[in-house]
C-alpha cells in the first residue's frame, strides 16, 4: 500500500490574526502535519456577512509553519444566504470556490472533510480526481434536510470513513442516511497536552490578581444561549457570594451587544489561545451547560488542565463525562446549576476526587492520539 503524504482539509472556517474562532480545525491541521503529512486547507468565507455584518476578512491565503512544514490555508470568498430558505445559494457558491480552489493545488492523497455540508463541498472534485473522502462529522446538529437524497446516497455510497466525535453523533449520521454504521467511529475530540496542562493555580492567581481564598468558576465559548454563558451568569447571581469569582472566556455572537455582568468577574473577554490554559489553571471549577454541541471541546481541555466539569447531562456528553469527573445537570436548570457549583466550593473531597478524574479521562484524549488514529484510518482508504 502507497503511503499517503498529502491531505487536504475542507472546513468552516480556520483561525489567523483577529479571528480566532475554529481552533480545533488548525490543532487538526497542525498534528497532522508534526506526524509527517502535508497540509493544506480550504476554508471559503462569507462575502456577505463582511458586507452586511462588517464580519472581518481573513487573507484568501496564507501560511503556517509546524515542525518544519509549510500549512497552507486557503480562505476563497463566497457568497452566502444563510442556511434557510436561500441555503442553496451558500451551499452552491460554497462547493464553486471550494472546488475551484482545490483545482489550483497538486492533487492530494486523501480529503479529510470537517462536517458532513463540507463533504458535501467535496462532491466534484472526489468525482473528477478519484481519491478517498473521509468525513470528520461533529455538529451540534447534523443539517441533513440541507443534503439532497441523491447527495445522501452519493456520500453513503462514497464516504470511506466517518470519524464521529460521539455516539450521539454517531446515531444521528446513520439514522439521517448519510453515513453507513460499518464506516462509522466514535473518536471524541481530544486536546493538545502541550497546550493545555495542570499549573500552580496559585501562581495563575497571583498573576491574574485573584485571591487565594476566592473560588473560581470558568466559563469558555461563544457568549450566546446554546453555550450557557448566561445561565452561568444567573447561577451565579442566585448564590450571590463575593468569594465566587467569574473567569468568561469568549466573546458575543456576532452583532449581539450582551455580556455577562455578575458582580464579582475577574476576567471577561476573548484571549489569545495560548494564554486561555493559565486563565484555567487559575479556575477551581469549570462550567459549559450546553444546550446542544456535537462533543464540547472546550471541556476535554479544561480536564487537561485538572479541572472539574459541569456540564450537561445530555447525550453528546456521554462519551467523555461520567460521575467520576463531573456533575451534570439539565443545561436549563439555573438552580441545578447553582447547586452544583456551590456543592463542588464546600465539598473539597468531592472536588479532589472529580479533579483526579478529570485528569485520568484527559489521559485518553490526547490529540495526538487521536490524530494518530484518524491517519491510520485514512492510510487505509489507499
Amino acid at each position: 500500500m502507497q503511503s499517503m503524504t498529502h491531505i487536504l482539509i475542507i472546513a468552516d472556517g480556520y483561525p489567523s490574526k483577529g479571528l480566532p474562532y475554529s481552533a480545533f480545525i488548525a490543532n487538526i491541521a497542525q498534528e497532522m502535519t508534526r506526524q509527517g503529512m502535508n497540509v493544506s486547507v480550504i476554508a471559503p468565507q462569507s462575502l456577505t456577512k463582511h458586507w452586511l455584518r462588517h464580519v472581518p476578512l481573513a487573507p484568501r491565503h496564507f501560511t503556517q509553519e509546524t515542525n518544519g512544514k509549510t500549512i497552507h490555508v486557503y480562505r476563497p470568498w463566497s457568497i452566502t444566504a444563510g442556511d434557510g430558505r436561500f441555503g442553496f445559494i451558500t451551499r452552491w457558491c460554497n462547493k464553486i470556490v471550494t472546488t475551484c480552489t482545490a483545482k489550483r493545488l497538486k492533487t492530494p492523497d486523501a480529503i479529510y472533510a470537517h462536517f458532513w455540508l463540507n463533504a458535501l463541498m467535496a462532491i466534484p472534485y472526489v468525482q473528477a480526481k478519484q481519491i478517498p473522502l473521509i468525513v470528520g462529522t461533529g455538529e451540534d446538529v447534523i443539517p441533513a434536510e440541507q443534503i439532497s437524497t441523491r447527495a445522501k446516497e452519493w456520500l453513503r455510497e462514497n464516504v470511506k470513513a466517518v470519524i464521529c466525535v460521539s455516539s450521539k453523533n454517531m446515531r444521528e449520521s446513520v439514522e439521517k442516511s448519510l453515513g453507513l454504521s460499518r464506516n462509522c467511529l466514535v473518536l471524541p475530540n481530544a486536546y493538545n497536552a502541550c497546550e493545555f496542562y495542570p499549573e500552580d493555580g496559585n501562581a495563575m492567581r497571583r498573576k491574574y490578581g485573584i485571591e487565594a481564598n476566592d473560588f473560581v468558576v470558568a466559563f469558555c465559548g461563544r457568549w450566546n444561549d446554546r453555550k450557557g454563558v448566561f445561565r452561568v451568569d444567573a447561577a451565579l447571581k442566585q448564590l450571590n457570594d463575593p468569594h465566587i469569582k467569574a473567569i468568561y472566556i469568549g466573546s458575543p455572537m456576532d452583532n449581539c451587544k450582551e455580556e455577562p455582568d455578575y458582580a464579582h468577574i475577574a476576567f471577561k473577554g476573548q484571549l489569545p489561545h495560548d494564554e486561555i490554559v493559565h486563565y484555567l489553571n487559575a479556575a477551581d471549577v469549570f462550567v459549559l451547560p450546553s444546550k446542544a454541541e456535537g462533543c464540547p471541546n472546550s471541556v476535554i481541555e479544561a480536564m487537561g488542565c485538572g479541572l472539574p466539569i459541569i456540564s450537561s447531562d445530555l447525550p453528546f456528553n456521554d462519551d467523555i463525562l461520567d460521575e467520576t469527573n463531573s456533575l451534570r445537570v439539565h443545561p436549563s436548570d439555573v438552580d441545578a446549576i447553582a447547586q452544583a457549583i456551590r456543592k463542588i466550593k464546600e465539598d473539597t473531597g468531592l472536588r479532589n476526587r472529580l479533579v483526579q478524574g478529570a485528569k485520568a479521562k484527559a489521559q485518553t484524549l490526547r490529540l495526538d492520539e487521536r490524530t494518530k488514529r484518524i491517519l491510520q484510518i485514512i492510510q487505509e482508504q489507499k
